[in-house]
C-alpha cells in the first residue's frame, strides 16, 4: 500500500475540506521526504516504506477516535516535530558537546579570576571551546527537520573545520603575538596572527555558501511560494531599500567601533558592537516587518 493511501484511510471519516486536503498534502510530502531519508543512509525502498507504514500505522491506532484538529496535532508533533529527526547516538553527541563547552566557560572564569589577564581566558577557549563549536555546527548541518533536509557530512565537514580555523584564529589572537613573534600585543601582531586563520576560512565558508544546494523541503518551499506577495509589497513600498540602507549603516558603524576597540587594545569588548547591530537589526526587520 503506498503512503497517499494510508493518509486517505487515516481520515477517511472526517468530512473533505480544503484545510484537511492541504494539510494531508503536507503530511504526504514529510512521509515521501522521510522514505528519501531512509534510502539514503542506506535502506531498500521496500523496508524503508514498511517502516514508514507500521510507524504511521501505530500512530494512527492511538490518534484514531481523537477529533480532526487534536489528531492532526497528534501527526504534526510525530512527523513535524525536531525530536522525532534526532537519534539517540545523536542526542548523546549533543549532550557531549554542550558539556564540553559549559566546561570551557567555567574553567574561563576560573582562569580569568585566578589569573586576572584575558590572555589565559582566550587561550583556554581556544583549545576547549573551539572544537565542540565546530561539533555542533557539523551536527547541525546534518540534522534532518521537519523543514530542512540534511547536508552531505563531507560537505558538514568543510563547514564544521572552517569554522575551527575561524574560531582558533580568534582565540589566538590576544596571545599569538606574543607566543610566534616574541612581542607585546600590537595591531599589527594582531593582524598577523589573524589573517592566515580568517581570510582562508572565511573563504571557504564563503565559497560552499554561495555554492550550497537547496536543503529545504518540499512543502516548505511550498508554503514560501506564498509569502512571495508578501515580498514583492515589501519590496515595491521601498521598505526593503530603507532597511537595507540602515541594516549597512549599522554594520559599518559596527565595524568601525570594532577596529577602534582592537586600536584601544581593549579586546574583551571587541564582540560588543556585533550583538548591538544584530539585535537594532532584528528590532527594525520587526518594525518593517509589522509596517
Amino acid at each position: 500500500m503506498e503512503l497517499k493511501e494510508f493518509i486517505d484511510q487515516a481520515f477517511e471519516k472526517y468530512e473533505e475540506s480544503p484545510e484537511l486536503i492541504d494539510f494531508k498534502e503536507e503530511l504526504l510530502t514529510n512521509l515521501q521526504d522521510r522514505l528519501k531519508s531512509l534510502e539514503a543512509n542506506g535502506i531498500k525502498r521496500a523496508d524503508a516504506l514498511r517502516q514508514i507504514q507500521i510507524e504511521f500505522a501505530d500512530i494512527n491506532k492511538i490518534a484514531d477516535e481523537m477529533s480532526l484538529e487534536k489528531k492532526k496535532e497528534v501527526f504534526e508533533m510525530r512527523y513535524m516535530s525536531l525530536r522525532n529527526f534526532v537519534t539517540k547516538t545523536r542526542a548523546a553527541i549533543y549532550t557531549i558537546l554542550g558539556v564540553l563547552t559549559v566546561f570551557a566557560i567555567i574553567i574561563s572564569c576560573f582562569s580569568y579570576l585566578l589569573l586576572g589577564k584575558v590572555d589565559a581566558v582566550t587561550g583556554v577557549m581556544m583549545l576547549f571551546l573551539s572544537v565542540p563549536l565546530a561539533g555542533f555546527v557539523y551536527l547541525g548541518l546534518t540534522q534532518e527537520t521537519a523543514t530542512r533536509n540534511p547536508m552531505r557530512p563531507l560537505r558538514a565537514a568543510i563547514y564544521a573545520v572552517a569554522v575551527f580555523v575561524f574560531l582558533f584564529g580568534v582565540f589566538l589572537v590576544p596571545i599569538g603575538p606574543m607566543l610566534i613573534f616574541g612581542e607585546a600585543k600590537s595591531l599589527e601582531g594582531a593582524l598577523a596572527v589573524l589573517i592566515p586563520f580568517a581570510l582562508p576560512s572565511l573563504g571557504v565558508i564563503t565559497f560552499l555558501m554561495i555554492t550550497e544546494p537547496e536543503h529545504r523541503k518540499a512543502w516548505v518551499l511550498k508554503e514560501a511560494e506564498k509569502q512571495n506577495e508578501w515580498a514583492k509589497n515589501f519590496e515595491t513600498s521601498g521598505n526593503a531599500q530603507t532597511f537595507g540602507i540602515m541594516t549597512a549603516a549599522l554594520w559599518i558603524l559596527a565595524i568601525g567601533a570594532f577596529i577602534l576597540l582592537l586600536i584601544m587594545k581593549l579586546w574583551v569588548f571587541s564582540w560588543i558592537p556585533f550583538v548591538v547591530a544584530l539585535a537594532l537589526m532584528m528590532v527594525l526587520l520587526a518594525y518593517y516587518m509589522k509596517k
